[in-house]
């Protein structure tokens, strides 16, 4: 294999491109990847583990996760699981310390390549004290390269989807486009006249304000009364969102939806016209079964989180303030109007 890149593209030592003038992607036989995050990061790295098993056809892939967060791990796409633990098992309220990580560490078998798809510092712990023939990553941290023998650039202005990809580019993958889920006969689509509204995220300052939300159905559902607009409940105690439907239960085509277990959920997006959320796992799933979403962001930028593709939209302000009602009702317009 031959790396393909200019100088100061990406980053590669001297023993990789040694290493890898002997090697063609069918004799990888091990590659773990570290992905320690929640379920909308899962559903953003199913491209490239897609895209991993057919460059590297002969290879076993492990997955290392986060014992706390492993809801809609991509099981169908790898063949085992490692864990590493950031909390105690015995009492959550208590984190692990430095020596019980590195024996977590070093229960990972040897393998081929490792590639770190998260740059915190737990996966960086992994990564020093597991052993592989080459360790890739794309730290943000200029400092973190020199702890992997291929490091890619990592930008907040490109999907991150693809960033990830540009892991297995620089290997000489023909990564195809559009970006490849895996999930077209899972969930085949049988499209309803239905919007869907998720209010929660994985912190609260992600959530927009719920006056807002119920605002904005409250306008919604008068403009498109054809339309059934459904307030999708989280699996937090805090995500029943009674405080946004109460206010539009009066309209007949507004209803609350209780929580869902995963595939139903999944099955459930796949059928909607469109999904309207914050920046959170609710609007990647929707996004890997090609639903189109509007996505409201004020708490982190939107472009690393933003397929770019003609189906979805972002609403945010340049200054991180939460964006008006308005703002988001013409943006979910445009979106049913273009898809009517």
């Amino acid at each position: 294999m031959k790396l393909e890149f200019r100088r100061g593209s990406a980053f590669a030592s001297k023993k990789t491109k040694t290493l890898l003038q002997h090697v063609q992607p069918e004799d990888i036989t091990k590659i773990a990847v570290i992905r320690h995050a929640a379920i909308g990061d899962f559903m953003v790295m199913r491209p490239f583990l897609i895209e991993l098993k057919k460059f590297f056809p002969n290879a076993q892939i492990t997955l290392s996760v986060n014992r706390t967060a492993m809801y809609g791990l991509p099981e169908d796409l790898i063949d085992e699981i490692h864990i590493m633990d950031k909390d105690d098992p015995q009492d959550r309220s208590k984190k692990t310390g430095l020596f019980y990580r590195i024996r977590q560490a070093k229960t990972l078998p040897p393998q081929d390549i490792i590639f770190d798809l998260t740059d915190s510092t737990l996966t960086l712990l992994l990564t020093i004290f597991s052993t592989a023939k080459l360790k890739v990553g794309f730290p943000y941290r200029a400092m973190r390269r020199f702890f992997y023998d291929i490091a890619t650039l990592r930008s907040d202005f490109v999907l991150e989807a693809e960033s990830i990809l540009h892991m297995l580019n620089i290997f000489g993958s023909k990564a195809g486009r559009p970006l490849d889920y895996g999930y077209a006969e899972r969930y085949p689509k049988n499209i309803k006249n239905r919007i869907v509204y998720f209010a929660g995220a994985s912190m609260d300052d992600k959530c927009w304000e719920k006056e807002k939300f119920a605002a904005l159905i409250d306008k919604m559902a008068g403009t498109y009364p054809d339309v059934e607009h459904v307030i999708l409940q989280g699996i937090k105690e805090n995500e029943k969102f009674l405080e946004i439907y109460q206010p539009v239960e009066q309209y007949e085509n507004v209803a609350l939806q209780e929580t869902m277990e995963l595939d139903s959920a999944m099955q459930y997006l796949a059928d909607s016209r469109c999904v309207v959320a914050n920046d959170t796992g609710i609007r990647n799933m929707a996004i890997a079964v090609e639903t189109p979403t509007v996505g409201i962001f004020f708490a982190t930028g939107p472009f690393r989180y933003w397929p770019r593709d003609g189906k979805h939209d972002c609403v945010f302000n340049g200054d991180y303030r939460s964006p008006e009602i308005d703002d988001v009702y013409r943006s979910l317009s445009d979106l049913i109007e273009r898809d009517a």
